[in-house]
């Protein structure tokens, strides 16, 4: 699994703010809907205060305080928010790996799919657990990733794709690993066309969805080879600055230019009849499509 700390706010992004400062003109009226008791209003003022924005400077001290009162209200965006910080620590709030857990587990029952994403994350890593042993941590850990993935989390979508190309935690299944890489691009998209802004780590995480996924097409491993769907994908992920993706990219433009040649010889009528006429055998006319040797002379004669 991949470390906390290179992921934290992988999707987190300033942009919230202002979604937040346009649902409400008025910083009092946001104040006064938080002071009584609005969970909402008070996970809003929290985010605020803790970026900063056009009505406030950023309050580190009042945005904990804020935050701390919406997670308390049950609001789960709050916890999940709560919940990372406290994974890392700051100058305001104490690294605590058990409170971190334990809003992740609240944040997880509401049905909030980051919140499973970091439970299961708590699971693999053995962050604030508890006493339990590396057979049951990690029993729980894939049961919450798979549910976080089948709620649209992208993270846990890229990482469960992971586990089954690698077979780690879980059985090495290549048609499974294509399944979460496709969802997980799918998610990436959609995610690139929202307001969201997207951190450096998060890029990085697409580029390597589709890189993979691209490979993993044009080579049929989980899927049937598909040199055009490969293209593709490697094509986004080059587009996305990756320039490993750019050289891949290259290297099979060739071969799917070859290939495609080859289609177009094999479909030229004298060829099929010089195939048919002649003593190939299925292994032969194979070797022939993927571009192998002829058999020698005297097997054709």
């Amino acid at each position: 699994m991949h470390s906390f700390a290179a992921m934290l706010f992988l999707l987190v992004a300033p942009a919230f703010v202002h979604v937040a400062a346009a649902a409400s003109s008025d910083l009092e009226h946001l104040r006064s809907s938080a002071r009584a008791g609005d969970a909402q209003a008070q996970l809003q003022l929290g985010m605020e205060y803790f970026y900063g924005s056009r009505k406030t400077l950023a309050k580190p001290a009042e945005a904990m305080h804020w935050l701390n009162s919406a997670s308390d209200a049950g609001n789960a965006e709050a916890m999940v928010f709560l919940a990372k910080l406290l994974r890392v620590g700051s100058k305001e709030l104490d690294r605590n790996l058990r409170r971190s857990f334990q809003l992740s587990e609240k944040a997880a029952a509401k049905g909030h799919a980051e919140g499973m994403d970091l439970l299961a994350e708590a699971y693999f890593n053995n962050m604030g657990v508890g006493d339990l042993s590396k057979k049951k941590r990690e029993q729980l850990a894939v049961k919450w990733l798979k549910k976080a993935a089948k709620m649209g989390a992208f993270r846990a979508q890229v990482q469960l794709a992971d586990a089954h190309r690698e077979g780690k935690v879980v059985e090495r299944d290549g048609e499974r690993a294509v399944k979460w890489y496709s969802k997980a691009a799918a998610n990436a998209d959609k995610l690139s066309q929202s307001s969201r802004t997207l951190s450096p780590e998060a890029i990085q995480m697409i580029q390597k969805v589709h890189i993979t996924l691209g490979q993993m097409l044009y080579k049929g491993h989980g899927a049937k080879k598909n040199a055009s769907a490969a293209l593709e994908h490697l094509s986004r992920a080059a587009d996305l600055g990756s320039q490993p993706a750019a050289g891949i990219l290259e290297e099979v433009r060739k071969d799917r230019d070859a290939e495609l040649e080859r289609e177009e010889m094999l479909a030229d009528p004298e060829i099929q009849k010089f195939l048919q006429d002649r003593p190939f055998t299925e292994e032969d006319k194979e070797r022939l499509r993927r571009g192998g040797d002829l058999p020698p002379a005297d097997v054709l004669l």
